[in-house]
């Protein structure tokens, strides 16, 4: 079978092999997928620094005693977004570009691996922010992970029956996440978090977040019809599984319900402002001094995110064992 990197499809001069680089650059960041736990947190937006609203938007409705309507502000909070710049980058010599075929093969994967490694910095950044338990959260000032949130932190919530002034998203007693019994008292302390208005927000946990030493052994038993000698899996069915390959302790685990994630209320954000011009794919062609002292061409990406903590409502952090 005839190479499918013939002589004929290398290219003919470095102007060439530099614009390939330039479109499937544009190519791939384009089809580029972050992994299916964090797509939702990964945000364009449109200028280095932007001011993020935070809102529940908490509906509840009273007797109208005047003719006057009741009206809340959207944006009871809001917080400060600046992104800092990264960059990665490949290089190889222009006379392997143009005649070795497997020199020029590696030249048109790049592109893709620049690509794929912005996907996989978006990810690892979250989970640093998530495993930092000194981060705080904008919602309330309190460590993100906290046994006293406040349920409205501009004004107390009345002392009124099925009402609450503070929740909970951090369970600091140890507990194995193999254990099906501890799964379901955290999705039940989970149900108790609380609106604006003090009222349960209806979080509804639908997976649990997972290290690589837990993930297989929860998943098997997540997924058995029977458990202890032939009893029912009250949980089969009820909550997915999702293994965080990033996340470096071996034990803790995570509640989230992404129906909460749908509807703005994220536990964390990726803001990605993007320059698809000189500033975001940079190069040293011919003309540069780095090919004059090397023969080689240099291709570099710069990528600018922002990484913050948002709501801690829709997440719980279970201290594992």
């Amino acid at each position: 079978m005839a190479s499918l990197f013939t002589n004929q499809t290398l290219p003919a001069t470095s102007e060439e092999a530099i614009r390939q680089f330039d479109e499937r650059y544009l190519a791939a960041i384009t089809a580029a997928a972050p992994p299916g736990w964090c797509a939702s947190f990964i945000e364009s937006i449109g200028a280095p620094r932007m001011t993020y609203p935070m809102s529940l938007m908490s509906t509840r409705y009273n007797e109208t005693k005047e003719q006057s309507s009741r009206f809340k502000s959207m944006a009871e909070q809001a917080f400060d977004l600046t992104v800092v710049e990264y960059d990665a980058g490949y290089e190889a010599p222009l006379l392997d570009i143009l005649t070795n075929t497997f020199a020029s093969r590696n030249w048109g994967r790049a592109p893709g691996a620049l690509a794929d490694g912005e996907m996989k910095h978006a990810a690892k950044n979250l989970v640093t922010l998530l495993e930092d338990l000194n981060q705080t959260s904008p919602w309330d000032g309190l460590n993100f992970f906290s046994a006293s949130h406040r349920s409205n932190p501009k004004e107390a919530i009345p002392a009124t029956q099925g009402r609450a002034n503070t929740w909970s998203n951090y369970q600091s007693v140890a507990a194995d996440a193999a254990d099906l019994t501890k799964i379901q008292a955290e999705m039940t302390a989970m149900r108790d978090v609380r609106d604006t208005n003090g009222d349960k927000m209806g979080v509804e946990p639908n997976e649990i977040w997972l290290p690589t030493a837990k993930f297989q052994v929860v998943s098997d038993k997540l997924s058995q019809a029977l458990i202890n000698g032939g009893d029912s899996n009250p949980l089969i069915g009820k909550i997915k599984p999702v293994h965080i390959p990033d996340l470096t302790d071996v034990d803790d685990w995570y509640l989230v319900d992404t129906t909460q994630f749908a509807k703005g209320v994220q536990p964390m954000v990726a803001a990605n402002y993007r320059d698809v011009g000189s500033l975001g794919l940079r190069r040293w062609d011919e003309s540069s001094d780095f090919f004059k002292d090397t023969g080689k061409l240099k291709m570099s990406a710069h990528i600018w995110y922002g990484f913050r903590l948002v709501f801690p409502h829709a997440i719980r952090r279970v201290v594992g064992a």
